[in-house]
């Protein structure tokens, strides 16, 4: 059981995979790197979902990089102590081929997203998926790093949650994001929101506690 702060490496990409990471509190994200460096994100993870799934699926090496979103804490399990887990787990094994299927279609949404939809729809849909997966509307984020994860520059951003803070659905401060309206922010948001919520609850159960 390990602490996470903000922008901790979990993954490198084009590495080997040491570990697989159960997140008890925060948000990791996994990020297309590119050659200049710089990182969009491709999918969120939180504490419906495991780092480092190459493990479960036999893969050796990241293809991408995940680093954390939100500080907070995880289980985490060395590679050989998982694989030899698996095989006595039958519940987790099934949980962790939905979650594949629910990660699949989180990154290929995230891309079509990215692709289609204007910045303050992308923002809105982003913010929701982070507070759902936290389970709580304050968000610890800095301006710069959603401006990371959506891959648009930081006065882009900047404006956006003014925008939305003038209209009543959020609050900012010093790394902190807080969602005052849920349903007025759900929308400003793209039908993304919805697809990705309705795949997370038809492949994983539940529903994400609203705030």
């Amino acid at each position: 059981y390990v602490g996470l702060q903000r922008r901790q490496l979990l993954a490198e990409a084009e590495a080997p995979v040491t570990s697989a990471w159960f997140l008890v509190d925060g948000i990791a994200s996994i990020l297309s790197v590119m050659a200049d460096a710089t990182g969009v994100e491709t999918a969120t993870v939180g504490r419906d979902g495991m780092i480092g799934i190459e493990v479960f699926h036999g893969v050796e090496v990241a293809t991408e990089q995940t680093m954390t979103q939100v500080p907070g804490a995880a289980y985490r399990v060395p590679r050989a102590a998982f694989a030899a887990l698996i095989g006595e787990l039958p519940t987790l094994n099934r949980i962790l081929h939905r979650y594949s299927v629910m990660l699949f279609t989180f990154a290929a949404q995230n891309s079509g997203c990215n692709r289609k939809h204007p910045v303050e729809m992308r923002c809105a849909r982003w913010l929701l998926t982070v507070a759902e997966n936290l389970r709580r509307p304050e968000l610890d984020l800095t301006h710069e790093f959603v401006s990371q994860m959506l891959g648009v520059r930081r006065a882009t951003v900047t404006d956006t949650l003014s925008a939305f803070e003038q209209r009543g659905l959020i609050t900012t401060g010093r790394r902190l994001i807080t969602i005052l309206d849920v349903a007025g922010l759900e929308k400003a948001a793209c039908e993304c929101h919805g697809i990705i919520r309705a795949a997370r609850a038809r492949l994983l159960g539940g529903d994400p506690v609203r705030s």
